[in-house]
């Protein structure tokens, strides 16, 4: 989990750096408290995601599978709630919240997946089934 942590630190940094530089663009300053929502949101969830698919994956695959599904599934949901709640509260006529959550919502997605496929690799659950060929 250390070098795990050690790799997503750097990522995250450049997404708060691009979030940064996207609050100087007059479009999207009344949206960039709820873009630093999102981005917390989802560095934990990574974390989170990361450390019971890392269990998981040790005991057995279909189990690791189950906790990944679920947890794209909880993040989706999360997500569309969180979006409504914001278009809800704030009078938005544009879709100018849209890009930052985008980014944030993309960039870790992107993230966790090369990171729980080198998990896998790591682990060895990528090995093609072993099927017994054998004529009788």
């Amino acid at each position: 989990m250390g070098k795990f942590v050690l790799r997503l630190l750097p990522f995250s940094g450049v997404v708060a750096i691009v979030l940064f530089i996207l609050g100087f663009v007059s479009v999207f300053k009344e949206v960039m408290m709820f873009a630093w929502i999102c981005y917390a949101l989802f560095l934990s969830l990574t974390l989170i995601t990361y450390y019971f698919s890392m269990k998981t994956m040790q005991h057995k695959f279909s189990s690791f599978m189950n906790v990944f599904f679920v947890a794209i599934f909880s993040k989706l949901i999360l997500s569309a709630i969180l979006v409504l709640i914001f278009k809800a509260s704030h009078d938005t006529t544009g879709l100018n919240y849209i890009v930052p959550f985008a980014i944030i919502y993309f960039s870790f997605l992107f993230f966790e997946t090369i990171e729980l496929v080198r998990l896998s690799r790591k682990i060895g659950n990528n090995a093609p089934p072993k099927n017994d060929t054998t004529a009788k």
